[in-house]
């Protein structure tokens, strides 16, 4: 199918995307807890400005912690600002179509069928899709693609390596929104190493001489420098370091657990897999350049947590790209099946051809949201939390009885991931747990998932150690909520099946 010149196929892939996202992702997108605090903490960030210490919880309050996605976390605040959590959906889905959808096109330009090309994207988007949350990571998806790309278009037989000193500004405001910066300097790095190691075996590489070499090496530090480029400093690579060096957290924190081969999400990543080594394979080892390899890391990666897959997805496709041409694959079918693939039958459309309908689009639909006007998928109170998998039901007793400041504020939450939703919906309350292992650590997390398992479990010690409690949230029929309903110093305020709001009798 044709379109016409002003109409480009990456608007059309786009559009596509964005409304398949916008309809699957209307709850499924705020199933993770971040959502929730990262939200908070970005308003409180434009009213108090950079926070070094919790603000949330009784059990570490006061305790050294730094926001380190403030940036994006500050974005994400604006935008809840702007029209609440319809925005931040609209600001999600609009990043990730705009991801895939140039992908889209620049596979399209190779001259493989767009029904190949969008079978190929549609996998891509099912191996990525199991982290398609409303959080700051949602940029390092974006920023990940950009160096993937200025890599890949490097190591052709002309580079212009100066092109990639304005990677060194994206570091820098990648640091800010999110830790995944270090993955993509890690992918700089390798890249840069391997050019060097296939210039000296004689291989392709776009290394000319020692120049290039030094031209490359400014770029890596520079990259590596932009760490340090926000207002926590060291404490933002102290911070990273925490997180990376706790080992537990794979087997407490769901994004953090090697990739479970078993498991329905895992199988597109597969399937994505199995296509790249297909692909690589039809490259002779002699062309084989260093970027078309740089899947095969974030494969390992995803191997062993399950959170790098989508990074694996996008890195992938954009290899495919690179290497299609050079196959043999390609080859045989632009011989003998044309009809599915003609080199260079890809037709130059300006720019803006691909730009103009989704801008119009995402415009409209943040202009019936900042309105509040109500319209599916593109309206005002389209973004809805599940209650199967948060405890919307009980939100009018915890609202009911949110302490007043001054009053007692102690809850204890049974479950880690409830922590953030009382601290955007009912601040007036110090949690017990939330999901910020950065703070609480591996080791208290593992106790405290432990606990939350075990039948019979008795929680006296917490209140030893960290004070009274005075409203308790759990999820109904778990070990935590068997122990409040049996003691005496507690009474039920509202049951539901998902969760079980409690307070604390008068004495």
């Amino acid at each position: 199918m044709k379109f016409p010149r002003w109409l480009g196929p990456g608007a059309v892939a786009f559009l596509l995307i964005w409304l398949i996202l916008l309809g699957a992702g209307r709850s499924a997108f705020f199933r993770d807890p971040g959502t929730f605090w990262h939200t908070t903490t970005g308003e409180l960030v434009l009213k108090e400005g950079f926070i070094r210490a919790d603000p949330y919880t009784f059990t570490f309050g006061g305790q050294w912690w730094v926001p380190y996605q403030w940036l994006g976390e500050v974005g994400m605040a604006l935008a809840h600002r702007a029209g609440g959590f319809d925005t931040q959906l609209l600001a999600a889905v609009t990043l990730i179509a705009a991801v895939f959808a140039w992908l889209t096109v620049r596979l399209l330009r190779t001259g493989l069928h767009p029904i190949v090309v969008y079978v190929t994207i549609a996998l891509a988007l099912a191996a990525a899709g199991s982290h398609f949350h409303v959080r700051p990571h949602l940029f390092t998806l974006a920023c990940m693609t950009v160096v993937a790309l200025a890599l890949a278009d490097a190591d052709v037989a002309r580079p212009r390596l100066k092109r990639l000193f304005w990677l060194i500004p994206v570091c820098v405001v990648w640091t800010n929104v999110h830790g995944g910066v270090l993955g993509g300097i890690g992918t700089l790095c390798i890249a840069f190493a391997g050019w060097l190691v296939f210039w000296k075996l004689k291989r392709p590489s776009p290394i000319r001489s020692w120049r290039d070499v030094g031209l490359l090496a400014l770029v890596a530090c520079g990259c590596g420098l932009s760490v340090l480029a926000s207002p926590y400093g060291v404490d933002m690579v102290r911070t990273w370091h925490v997180i990376m060096d706790a080992p537990e957290l794979r087997d407490i924190i769901s994004e953090h657990r090697p990739l479970d081969v078993k498991a329905p999400y895992a199988w597109p990543v597969l399937a994505l897999a199995a296509v790249y080594l297909l692909v690589l394979y039809g490259v002779k080892r002699i062309a084989i350049r260093v970027t078309w390899l740089l899947p095969l890391v974030w494969l390992a990666l995803a191997f062993s947590r399950c959170r790098h897959v989508s990074l694996f997805a996008v890195v992938t496709i954009v290899a495919i790209t690179a290497m299609w041409k050079h196959t043999r694959w390609a080859l045989w079918l632009a011989a003998y099946r044309p009809d599915l693939y003609q080199p260079g039958s890809a037709e130059s459309r300006p720019w803006w051809a691909h730009m103009w309908l989704p801008a119009a689009v995402v415009g409209t639909a943040l202009a019936l949201q900042v309105t509040h006007t109500p319209l599916p998928l593109i309206g005002s109170g389209w973004a809805t939390h599940d209650p199967a998998a948060w405890p919307v039901d009980v939100l009018d007793v915890l609202k009911e009885h949110e302490p007043k400041p001054g009053e007692p504020n102690h809850l204890f939450n049974g479950g880690y991931i409830d922590g953030g939703f009382v601290i955007y919906h009912a601040p007036g309350y110090k949690v017990f747990v939330d999901d910020r292992c950065e703070l609480m650590g591996g080791p208290w997390l593992v106790k405290f998932d432990e606990k939350s398992r075990t039948p019979g479990t008795a929680i006296d010690d917490w209140q030893e150690e960290y004070g009274r409690f005075d409203f308790a949230l759990t999820r109904t029929d778990t070990p935590f909520d068997e122990w409040f309903a049996k003691s005496p110093a507690w009474e039920v305020v509202k049951v539901t099946p998902t969760a079980t709001f409690y307070k604390r009798r008068a004495p």
